[in-house]
């Protein structure tokens, strides 16, 4: 590993209260890896859950399908070792598993708690600034100017919290404090918050959008946590637009082609989608509707990428060609209703 090859983001993030907080310190390196797995599921589901019904149970909370056989291969351990690793996960209040049906289990997943106040963590990174900032004190104006450090902590969500991005910004938008009565302006304080929560932006989601694709437009959002996260959201807007086409056209579900994890073409072709649309909003300024424009594109993008893996990796058979040709109507009807709506 360099500087010309350092790591694309793709990767399993890892909650660090889970290695800050003593009351984790019995949980094995094991059961961390299925959190994280879990928390991965989740954050799909929760995107998901924009569809009505889908992946919220009766009482309107996200929920996951993850079975002990799936994990058992994806950690290369026994289904036993999965049960016992679940196991400690309820223990610590990390997931609730209950269940819905004759063999289903719904598993709602928790994000770990921060320590207390005044516990050094062990591993400072991410949510523990591994630097402190240097601040002006106010001095004498014969002395010379000194600098005093200023901590920087930001918590994680707090077990009973689903949301996790919402949890997590609430959390790291508390007041910045310290012992020195040093006096820190607010505009700066906004500035800094705004900057962490778009580097947690970007680590929660690193192993969907590669950093590539998030320095495509971070610089058009002037460093604003909500303009960055209007781009996050969008991108998956975008997505669950284009998978309901396709499964509207007759593709199931459950088929690989449709996630980030198994087609490659998103994560490697979204920085220069993302490049293109930005180029027409922003450089050539021909579109009058930015926001609308961006969606437009970015859908048009995941229908494309999702088009090209069928052909590239799959037979074209009958039923194939009839799911292709029918997201082609389905593109070609929308169009008309526009159409049809700008003249009416």
């Amino acid at each position: 590993m360099t500087a010309t090859n350092l790591p694309n983001g793709n990767y399993i993030p890892i909650d660090l209260n889970l290695i800050n907080n003593p009351r984790y310190e019995q949980l094995s390196i094991e059961a961390m890896m299925l959190h994280a797995l879990y928390t991965m599921r989740m954050t799909c589901s929760i995107y998901n859950s924009q569809k009505e019904g889908s992946w919220l149970d009766e009482a309107g909370l996200p929920y996951i399908y993850f079975s002990n056989e799936e994990a058992a291969e994806l950690l290369r351990v026994s289904q036993r070792k999965i049960t016992n690793l679940k196991t400690a996960l309820i223990d610590a209040g990390l997931i609730q598993v209950l269940r819905h049906g004759l063999k289903n289990y719904r598993i709602y997943v928790a994000n770990p708690l921060a320590p207390e106040k005044g516990i050094l963590p062990k591993l400072a990174f991410k949510n523990y600034t591994t630097t402190k900032s240097l601040v002006p004190v106010e001095n004498k104006p014969e002395e010379p100017v000194k600098l005093s450090t200023v901590d920087r902590e930001a918590e994680s969500a707090a077990a009973n919290k689903q949301d996790l991005l919402t949890s997590t910004q609430k959390h790291l938008a508390k007041p910045i404090t310290n012992a020195t009565n040093v006096t820190v302006s607010t505009s700066t304080q906004t500035i800094s918050q705004d900057q962490t929560l778009i580097q947690a932006l970007s680590a929660r989601y690193a192993h969907l959008i590669p950093e590539q694709a998030f320095q495509r437009f971070l610089p058009f959002c002037e460093g604003n946590y909500q303009k960055a996260r209007w781009y996050v959201d969008t991108i998956f807007k975008a997505k669950y637009a284009s998978t309901k086409q396709f499964i509207q056209a007759g593709l199931p579900a459950e088929s690989d082609v449709l996630t980030f994890e198994h087609n490659e073409y998103f994560r490697g072709d979204l920085a220069d989608a993302i490049a293109k649309a930005i180029e027409q909003m922003y450089r050539y300024k021909t579109v009058k509707n930015p926001e609308a424009f961006f969606f437009a594109f970015m859908k048009g993008f995941f229908t494309e990428k999702t088009r090209q893996y069928l052909v590239d990796h799959y037979q074209l058979t009958p039923e194939l060609k009839q799911t292709l040709s029918g997201v082609q109507m389905l593109i070609q009807q929308k169009k008309t209703q526009k159409v049809a709506k700008k003249s009416s």
